[in-house]
Formats: C-alpha cells, sequence, structure tokens
C-alpha cells in the first residue's frame, strides 16, 4: 500500500515541477548535456539496480534453502526412537518461523531474540539421545540439515547488512538533481508537450531513485521473499499436529 502512496506522490511532484515557467535553455543548447547526464545517470542506477537486486535475489534464495532443510529436518525427527525430540523441535521451530519474518532484513544482524531460538532448535538436535543404530543414521542426517540451514542463514544475515554505498547514493542523488533541473529549465516551444515531456522524464528519473531504495531496503516483494516460506513450514506442522500425526 505504501508503494503505491508514494508512487502516486511522485506523480503529483513530476506534474507540479512541470508547470515551472522559468524556462531558459533552448533544446539545441541543453540537448547535448542532457543526452550525456542521461546516459551516465542511467549506467549508474542500472548498475546501483543490479547489484541491490542481485543480493535480493540471493536472500531470497538463501531463504528457501533454510527452510528447506528445517523442513526436511522436522520430516527426519519424526523418525526419532526419543519422541521427546519431535515435540521439542514442533514448537522451537514454531516459535522460530512466527518471529522471523517480523524482523527488518537491514535489523536481522541485531535481532538476538531470533538468534537464540535458532540456536535453541539446534541445541534440541544436539542434545536428542541416540538409542539405535536408525537414530544414529537419523541424527547424522539431521544433523546435516541444520548445518545447511546454517549456512544460508548466515549467508542471509551477510547479505542484509551490505548496502548500497554512500558514495553510489551520492551519484545517483547528484545526477538525478542534475537531469530534472535541466528538464525543468529546458525550453520546448509547444507548452504541453513541455508539461507532458517534463512530467513523464522527471516521474522516470524519481522512480528510479525509488526503486533503489526499496530494493536496497529489501522492500520489493518482501511478503513473498520472507513471509510466506515461514507460513508454509508452521502450516504443515500445525496441520501434522491436528492430524495427530
Amino acid at each position: 500500500m505504501k508503494n503505491y502512496i508514494f508512487l502516486v506522490l511522485l506523480i503529483l511532484i513530476s506534474v507540479l515541477l512541470s508547470f515551472n515557467n522559468i524556462r531558459i535553455f533552448s533544446l539545441d543548447e541543453m540537448s547535448l548535456f542532457l543526452t550525456v547526464i542521461g546516459l551516465i545517470y542511467g549506467l549508474i542506477s542500472a548498475f546501483t539496480i543490479n547489484n541491490a537486486w542481485e543480493r535480493f535475489s540471493k536472500i531470497r534464495d538463501g531463504v528457501a534453502e533454510e527452510l528447506s532443510s528445517l523442513t526436511t529436518s522436522y520430516i527426519l525427527t519424526k523418525r526419532f526412537s526419543d519422541k521427546r525430540v519431535l515435540s521439542k523441535i514442533k514448537a522451537a521451530l514454531i516459535s522460530y518461523c512466527e518471529e522471523a519474518p517480523k524482523i527488518e532484513w537491514h535489523e536481522y544482524w541485531k535481532s538476538e531474540s531470533t538468534h537464540k531460538k535458532f540456536r535453541n532448535i539446534m541445541e534440541i538436535i544436539a542434545d536428542a539421545k541416540i538409542r539405535n543404530e536408525k537414530d544414529s543414521v537419523l541424527f547424522d542426517q539431521v544433523t546435516d540439515e541444520i548445518s545447511n540451514a546454517t549456512k544460508a542463514r548466515s549467508q542471509q544475515l551477510v547479505l542484509a547488512q551490505t548496502r548500497v554505498t554512500k558514495m553510489q547514493w551520492v551519484l545517483n542523488i547528484f545526477l538525478s538533481g542534475v537531469l530534472i533541473t535541466g528538464l525543468l529549465l529546458l525550453n520546448i516551444p509547444d507548452y504541453n508537450l513541455a508539461i507532458f515531456v517534463t512530467t513523464t522524464m522527471i516521474a522516470s528519473v524519481l522512480l528510479i531513485l525509488m526503486v533503489i531504495y526499496q530494493v536496497d531496503r529489501m522492500k520489493i516483494a518482501e511478503q513473498e521473499v520472507s513471509i510466506e516460506p515461514y507460513r508454509q513450514i508452521i502450516k504443515l506442522i500445525k496441520s501434522e499436529s491436528r492430524s495427530g500425526r
């Protein structure tokens, strides 16, 4: 919802700015300048978005890998001879999966409560009593899955701390400001065409900045990335508990 509000505000700002009457440069005078600035801005913003999106994609894949390993661990623990492990792991997984999605990605590193709940899952498995050969094989399989989940989670923590650098923000904001100023001062003979061109170009520049911010803050498609996989494992555990499995 917030994204749509920002989008409407950006369009309104673009429309209001387009009514600027101080237009002192002709199209011939500014065409080369605006072309060069626009090209540089496009390259830098594309590079910034690509890096941020790549980090976003890696975190998304990391979440999928972590939850896949935790799901496999849960399924394997159902075969342990010590049934107390299963009851404990159910409660621990539900507690962790309910809390983890509530944490903003840029705050994930500092969420000691979430880290503690994940360590609790590891400790429950580590404390499992091995009563026979089957338990020993299962224990090795579960610890491998927990190890994979730990690696995937560690990758998420590191990537979540990686952000668009201040220099990249300075360059993007500076170039966008120069580009917008140039467009506002550009004198196009046809008034209606001037409003249309200025509005669309300014809106495009501002939208690029918004996309960079959204991707950098892990806001784009956040629901699908950070919540749904956790909901699936909670749904699995609770559905099996109700059916008595």
